[in-house]
């Protein structure tokens, strides 16, 4: 079976939260994150990627790859390159071993346990190479995958929260309402280039203050 690649980035990151933010909040707080991965056939569906079929997977793949992704750049405090890392090789392992799963909380969490043993290799097999990397276990308050959710969107919450009412506004537009670049540039009387440059430089502050946050909780 063929594992694809990576394709998780800042900006797929950054959409996906603040749009589950806005699903949350007017749902009266519901998980978007137990809704949109809810799957009403999930035994068929997992005995299919079991069995090794490709187009299964890659469902798989395109459903999941973002939340562990998530989960792992809490575990790793922020570390992208780690985050990443530990996420092929899960996948690799998932691909290798999928199990029959009746419910989807299920599946989460075997995928949360692959992803934390997974995360744990990589800090041993450094400090055997003589990195330096601390051999503590991941902390306890988000070694489950749900409280490491819960601590990605109070990150994310209070980044946007610390943003300008304008640079909020312009971060709906652009990535919860999806608004065509070219029309929020006629809107506010910019160039589509002027536009581009400014959401690359809000981009990079929402990341730089949201691993900070992670980093050091």
């Amino acid at each position: 079976m063929n594992v694809p690649g990576a394709t998780t980035n800042f900006v797929t990151l950054l959409s996906y939260e603040l749009r589950s933010h806005s699903v949350a909040a007017a749902e009266n707080g519901t998980s978007a994150a137990s809704q949109s991965h809810a799957n009403p056939n999930i035994r068929e569906w997992t005995k299919q990627i079991a069995r090794g079929d490709e187009a299964a997977f890659t469902g798989f793949h395109e459903q999941y790859s973002l939340r562990i992704y998530k989960y792992l750049l809490v575990l790793a405090r922020g570390n992208e390159l780690d985050a990443r890392e530990v996420l092929q090789t899960v996948m690799l392992k998932a691909a290798k071993s999928f199990k029959v799963f009746d419910e989807e909380p299920k599946l989460w969490a075997w995928l949360g346990r692959l992803a934390r043993n997974a995360y744990v290799d990589l800090r041993r097999t450094r400090n055997r190479q003589g990195k330096f990397v601390s051999l503590d276990h991941p902390d306890s308050a988000v070694s489950q995958p749900e409280a490491s959710e819960n601590r990605m969107v109070s990150a994310m919450a209070q980044v946007v929260e610390n943003l300008t009412p304008d640079e909020r506004e312009l971060i709906r537009s652009a990535y919860v309402d999806e608004c065509p670049l070219q029309a929020l540039a006629d809107e506010t009387g910019q160039t589509y280039k002027a536009l581009e440059s400014r959401l690359g430089r809000l981009r990079l502050k929402i990341k730089t203050q949201l691993l900070n946050q992670l980093r050091h909780e």
